[in-house]
């Protein structure tokens, strides 16, 4: 089985190194490449085409919260995790909305960290508990309008391939507004924004 290809982005050396050390103790990951600031992130990202990037939340450079999106445009499979100490600023939400897959904290123990990033690799959206349920009692969740159709297609129990084939676009695509859908709801899975939504009134089940 292939590793998971992974971008380190940390502006503080000792941190990386730290942090590579935590990573590459599953067999399962292999950072193949570094950054120490937003700017050298994203050439970096670009050019070796990461299945997994984990970075820092602020650093020189251009944010990864700016930075995210237009990333995952060029590379719709790609997955972003953010290791952060902000866990109350409004940075973290903006970070969420530009579609972060995840976020844990610097103090996670490593065996947290590592299955924060096997999740995020399964197509979870995982973020620190204490943003989960404040995300959970927002009420006025926007979805954009592809964004409700394909929740109306979750509540109807179809797959991501059969979304895919139903809308005519790419599952890839699917998968992007699914985890967006998940954020913006603050649900770790399907079954649980399909509750919300049904709870919330964003959906209804078609008999």
């Amino acid at each position: 089985m292939d590793k998971v290809r992974l971008l380190l982005a940390d502006d503080h050396r000792i941190v990386r190194e730290g942090l590579k050390m935590i990573l590459e103790s599953s067999s399962k990951y292999a950072v193949i490449e570094e950054a120490n600031n937003g700017d050298e992130l994203v050439a970096k990202a670009m050019s070796c085409k990461p299945d997994l990037i984990v970075s820092d939340l602020k650093m020189p450079g251009t944010s990864i919260i700016d930075s995210c999106r237009s990333m995952k445009e060029e590379m719709p499979e790609l997955k972003v995790m953010i290791l952060t100490a902000y866990d109350e600023s409004e940075d973290v939400f903006r970070a969420l909305d530009s579609q972060v897959d995840g976020y844990v904290m610097k103090d996670t123990v490593p065996e947290q960290i590592l299955h924060t990033m096997d999740m995020v690799m399964m197509g979870y959206s995982c973020f620190h508990s204490k943003l989960q349920r404040r995300r959970k009692e927002e009420t006025n969740v926007l979805l954009t309008e592809r964004e409700q159709e394909i929740f109306e297609l979750i509540v109807e129990n179809l797959s991501n391939q059969e979304i895919a084939q139903r809308l005519f676009i790419s599952e890839a695509t699917v998968k992007t507004h699914v985890s967006s859908i998940l954020r913006k709801t603050g649900q770790p899975n399907r079954s649980q924004a399909v509750l919300y939504g049904l709870k919330k009134g964003m959906v209804k089940v078609v008999r």
